[in-house]
């Protein structure tokens, strides 16, 4: 028997084995189950997860809950050494900057219901900015984002103005989220926003309850010191830590909880919580306007921006071939001028990418909803309703957008206290 004969032999009777371990392989997986326990449970009637719709379960057993804010998120849109937009970058990186703005309102909303479910913090509430009242402070950036993968960096900071921890979370939608009609409506992004509240969680398991009373402590005094300078500031001292200019607030006192001046601060704070606490109403009215049409925006683009990004991969991996080639070719002291057109047409052969702006122009689904994401990603800050807010007998009327109402029912708040302190001034 030659030897062709055997090696031929010898492959089919692997072939054969192969495929009788993966037929018994088969066999073991179709009895295998989730099921790690049956029958009725002995603390009374419990339901029962949803199948592939694993989540993780807390245990948070701390009496302190400290409350969150969550910024509006950096949309990430490039810029240039002057501040302004840098719209060459943005066509380089192909942004489209409204629905970027629309995702940093979406994604600190999203944020927000996901770190809820750890029921480890008081108030969490999404803010226009970072300027907000809170004792922790959760400050994300969109780095890339289109629909397919979307990475985001989170900086965690408590009311010390102290950074716990800063990380990079993505994750790749797969093309195949759309098939499963049971998470039709669904968040395709949930699982990223479940690990950055995971996250959060973790880095908060690690602070002892004297450090989050401290935290308490300190984001009362600062807010107690932006109405009173003089009274509050001696309370609290800047440090700046070894190797960061960043500086941090040190508790260095505190005052009686009788004092009268820190007992009116505390009810304009309340005052001002109130108003944070309304906001989430019209945070939650954008979600609810935008959700359809970002769905829609969503689906229609995952298998352009998969079929771009493997169109990318190919071309790098021509690329590196040709230029691999290149150098091999030079290496052997073939001709140059050859070898040079022998890399143009390898690279050449790979399909170009086009631009997910260009595809999106060209789809008739996505077009329908433009407009509409164009109008809710014009700016950042969201528009909220004209309201009249009711304190110590004054009418404090607010107009404008979020951070813009809030910066006025602060400079209200903070002429109504001037004027208790000193009464015999007219406003």
């Amino acid at each position: 028997m030659t030897l062709n004969k055997k090696l031929k032999g010898m492959t089919r009777k692997l072939g054969v084995a192969l495929a009788t371990a993966t037929i018994a392989l088969a066999g073991c997986q179709s009895t295998q189950t989730n099921v790690t326990s049956v029958g009725p449970t002995l603390g009374g009637p419990q339901s029962g997860g949803e199948l592939g719709n694993a989540k993780r379960k807390y245990n948070y057993s701390s009496n302190i809950f400290l409350d969150v804010a969550i910024p509006v998120f950096d949309p990430g849109i490039p810029t240039d050494k002057y501040g302004n937009i840098d719209d060459e970058e943005v066509v380089e990186q192909d942004i489209w900057p409204q629905v970027r703005r629309l995702e940093a309102n979406r994604f600190a909303i999203n944020t927000k219901k996901a770190l809820q479910e750890t029921n480890a913090f008081g108030s969490i509430n999404v803010t226009p900015d970072a300027n907000a009242s809170a004792d922790i402070y959760v400050l994300g950036k969109i780095n890339y984002s289109d629909t397919e993968t979307v990475e985001i960096g989170i900086r965690i900071m408590d009311a010390a103005n102290r950074v716990w921890d800063e990380e990079e979370f993505e994750y790749r939608v797969s093309e195949g989220f759309y098939r499963d009609a049971f998470r039709k409506g669904g968040n395709p992004y949930e699982p990223i926003f479940n690990q950055i509240a995971a996250h959060i969680y973790d880095v908060l398991m690690k602070k002892s309850e004297s450090d989050k009373r401290e935290i308490e402590q300190i984001a009362d005094l600062r807010y107690a010191a932006m109405y009173s300078p003089e009274a509050f500031s001696p309370y609290l001292e800047k440090e700046k830590s070894w190797g960061s200019s960043q500086a941090h607030f040190e508790l260095k006192g505190a005052p009686s909880a009788q004092d009268p001046m820190y007992q009116r601060i505390q009810r304009i704070q309340a005052k001002d919580n109130q108003f944070v606490d309304s906001l989430q109403d019209s945070y939650e009215t954008f979600y609810a306007e935008t959700h359809d049409v970002y769905r829609t925006y969503q689906k229609e683009t995952l298998p352009i921006a998969a079929d771009i990004r493997r169109k990318k991969e190919e071309r790098t991996q021509a690329q590196a071939i040709a230029g691999i080639g290149l150098v091999a070719a030079v290496l052997l002291g073939k001709n140059s001028g050859s070898t040079a057109g022998q890399v143009g047409a390898a690279v050449a052969g790979v399909a170009a990418a086009v631009s997910l702006a260009d595809a999106v122009k060209t789809n008739k689904e996505i077009q329908g909803v433009r407009d509409i994401l164009e109008e809710k990603g014009e700016n950042l800050d969201i528009k909220v309703t004209p309201q009249v807010v009711e304190f110590k007998d004054q009418s404090i009327e607010l107009t404008g957008t979020a951070a813009e109402q809030h910066t006025q029912l602060r400079q209200r708040l903070y002429e109504i206290y001037q004027l208790e302190a000193t009464p015999d001034q007219q406003l």
